[in-house]
């Protein structure tokens, strides 16, 4: 093979690298466009989780017994949290199959658009969703309930933990759409596990209060570790020996996530319909 040929071999994974890092862009940018145009669903992404800081802070003004964290600091974390995981996991879902239902999909199928870039144009968009959600409940939280805002490495330990979840959120949202039938379904499937594990994660109740087989039930899933995470970034580092284990553990909830964001991206990657025909 002649030079000029090994060359030109040589740059087509970078040239394919490139490709697809602008399609990425483009997907992302029509994605928000599309949120955009859907003043209601951007009311309900923000806004309702704002709403309910707002009113568990105020009707749990109390500190947690046996130590001195507010239980409105304690659920500053797990609603965050809680926002987080749900923007990416439900409104990925939710829009990828209703995009499917009404063909949109099967045209972007019959473009040059690979998966990735459409995997990473979709992440992309709700990272930047989350982090205006994350801006605003931290104004709140700060204004009406005193919370503390992080400090030094806390701010690093914030945007690993949040970028790791949300990516282990959309991964697992683009995932199920696989295993949705319609956007009738598409509501009942994904609420029921979302809203079982709010509840057995320590979003609204403290997680050691649980029977020990709901702790390691809810140990399985992301939004356990994610909740975990931030609580170690918005509360007094003596509350880590209230925590199963006396730590906030933050090794395992790296892995954990990182587990769950490879997992939930591989089984898009093999599932992934771009229409029910697949």
């Amino acid at each position: 093979m002649s030079i000029a040929g090994k060359v030109a071999r040589s740059r087509v994974p970078t040239d394919s690298f490139r490709r697809t890092l602008k399609l990425s862009w483009i997907q992302m940018q029509l994605a928000l466009k599309a949120i955009r145009r859907e003043p209601q669903v951007l009311f309900f992404l923000v806004l309702f989780p704002l709403m309910l800081f707002i009113i568990f802070g105020s009707v749990f003004p109390w500190t947690i017994e046996g130590t001195t964290v507010k239980l409105s600091h304690y659920l500053a974390a797990g609603i965050i949290a809680s926002s987080l995981f749900g923007t990416a996991f439900l409104n990925l879902s939710i829009g990828i199959v209703g995009q499917r239902e009404d063909g949109w999909l099967k045209r972007l199928g019959g473009s040059p658009v690979p998966k990735a870039a459409f995997f990473a144009g979709q992440i992309g968009a709700i990272l930047l969703i989350t982090l205006a959600q994350v801006i605003v409940m931290l104004i709140v939280g700060v204004a009406a309930f005193d919370l503390d805002l992080p400090s030094g490495t806390q701010w690093l330990t914030l945007i690993w933990v949040l970028i790791l979840g949300v990516a282990a959120g959309c991964g697992l949202g683009i995932a199920i759409t696989s295993f949705i039938p319609s956007v009738r379904a598409s509501p009942a499937v994904v609420n029921f596990p979302y809203i079982g594990l709010q509840f057995i994660s320590g979003v609204f109740l403290n997680f050691d209060i649980m029977p020990g087989w709901l702790q390691t039930l809810a140990s399985i899933f992301p939004l356990r570790w994610l909740t975990l995470g931030l609580r170690s970034v918005f509360l007094p580092d003596e509350f880590k020996y209230a925590e199963p284990g006396q730590s906030w553990q933050l090794e395992w909830v790296a892995l954990v996530l990182l587990i769950w964001i490879v997992a939930g991206l591989g089984i898009a990657l093999l599932t992934f319909k771009w229409d029910r025909s697949g």
